[in-house]
C-alpha cells in the first residue's frame, strides 16, 4: 500500500477479506462504524468529512486496514507479482 510519495509494504498473511463500498454496502457501514466510531453517510450529506469521502473500502486480516481514494494498493504473492490491484477506479 502507498500513498502521497511514501510507500508501505505490510504482510497480511495467507488470508484477507475485502469490503467495498459500491459492493457490499452493508458490511461496508458496519466495518466504517467499527473503524472511524461514526456513521457513514453519503458523499454529499452535509455531514460527510475526510474519512466518507475518501475510505471506499476495508482491507481485514486479523486488523482492519481502511483504504483511501487517493493511494495505490495492491495485494502482492509471496513471488513478488500482483495478485490483486485494490486501488480505487
Amino acid at each position: 500500500m502507498s500513498g502521497q510519495g511514501v510507500e508501505i509494504n505490510q504482510f497480511i498473511g495467507k488470508s484477507y477479506s475485502y469490503i467495498h463500498r459500491d459492493f457490499n454496502p452493508k458490511e461496508f457501514r458496519e466495518t466504517f462504524k467499527l473503524v472511524f466510531e461514526k456513521d457513514h453517510v453519503a458523499d454529499l450529506d452535509p455531514a460527510s468529512d475526510t474519512d466518507t469521502k475518501m475510505c471506499y473500502a476495508f482491507v481485514c486480516h486479523g486488523e482492519i486496514q481502511p483504504l483511501y481514494k487517493n493511494q495505490s494498493n495492491y495485494i502482492m504473492s509471496e513471488s513478488g507479482a500482483t495478485f490483486a490491484n485494490l486501488s480505487y477506479k
